[in-house]
């Protein structure tokens, strides 16, 4: 299983049961057909099904299920023309993943971005998390910052391939140089318009834009700058807010903003554990039916998973300290 590493220290609280994913064809498994090559905005948009290229810069469709020989077969394409491979990796969901550029030869200023309206608008004054996963082409020469996502009412047009003049809410305002695992890009906003459309890429300019080398670089042709592979695009609605707690059958665990205690509630005993954004349990331990109260105040600030198991059962909740 890929490792998961949180860009950000979220602001997050629980979903509700009924919340739902916003955004159409989240992972790219919906699409009318596989492609073998390199890809123009006239292919992309005709092979993705919901997704489309906003500007006149290709993102590209990287697919498992089609011929190892082709440029965008992954991993480990055979492919021997003369633009380089951007690197090997496994899509985090299906077989399809989405490839993105956030920056060419320096001063160029050239993007690729992928856009895709929201199944229904955002309601204003609600809160939402807006998630995406990213990693770094292993071939690419360099890693970058400023990975983001914009929410709009409109969607933003370009005929040329140069940096869409919006500032996003979410942002990577570290560098993404993780070229093995999968990279977590989120955040919760409030919004403040009816939101209707989300957009990927890097929206600042390349001297706003931060660099770090690649150890993995192949030096190919093709392979300058900073390309990453994009995969489980979600923007759903957060409800909780200003509750004290998490009530359910199996448990009840509360506060969801934990300071010092946190109260974990079984109606039997259970193996709880508690694990970081990395996936690492800092805490592991068989607690017995009732009221467990755990003390947390040397955690880090950040956002914890909860897991409780009983048997074949098992429970997840997020909780922020």
């Amino acid at each position: 299983m890929k490792k998961l590493i949180s860009v950000f220290t979220l602001s997050l609280v629980l979903f509700s049961s009924q919340a739902q994913n916003l955004v159409p064809n989240p992972s790219f498994e919906n699409y009318a057909n596989t492609y073998c090559g390199i890809q123009f905005p006239s292919v992309f948009n005709t092979i993705m099904y919901n997704w489309i290229s906003p500007t006149a810069a290709s993102p590209q469709v990287y697919f498992t299920n089609i011929e190892d020989s082709c440029y965008n077969y992954q991993p480990f394409s055979q492919y021997t023309g003369p633009i380089g491979i951007k690197g090997n990796q496994i899509p985090r969901t299906g077989d399809v993943m989405l490839g993105l550029r956030t920056l060419t030869i320096p001063s160029f200023n050239q993007r690729n971005y992928v856009q895709v309206p929201l199944s229904t608008p955002m309601t204003i004054g609600s809160q939402y998390v807006i998630e995406f996963y990213a990693s770094l082409g292993d071939s690419m020469e360099s890693a970058s910052n400023n990975l983001g996502a914009l929410l709009s009412t409109v969607a933003p047009f370009s005929n040329n391939d140069q940096v869409l003049n919006s500032t996003p809410q979410i942002n990577s305002n570290s560098i993404v140089d993780n070229v093995t695992d999968w990279v977590l890009i989120s955040d919760t906003i409030v919004a403040q318009e009816a939101y209707a459309f989300i957009t990927i890429g890097n929206f600042f300019d390349d001297n706003s834009t931060t660099t770090a080398p690649n150890p993995s670089a192949s030096g190919g042709g093709g392979t300058y700058g900073a390309s990453y592979f994009i995969d489980d695009v979600r923007v759903e609605e957060v409800s909780g807010v200003g509750i004290t707690g998490i009530e359910q059958e199996e448990l009840s665990i509360y506060p969801t903003f934990v300071t010092d205690q946190l109260n974990i509630e079984l109606s039997t005993g259970s193996l709880v554990e508690i694990l970081d954004t990395e996936g690492k349990i800092i805490y592991s331990k068989f607690l017995e039916r009732g009221l467990n109260t755990l003390y947390v105040s040397n955690f880090s600030k950040g956002v914890y998973v909860v897991s409780v198991q009983n048997g074949t059962n098992r429970i997840t909740r997020r909780i922020v300290k």
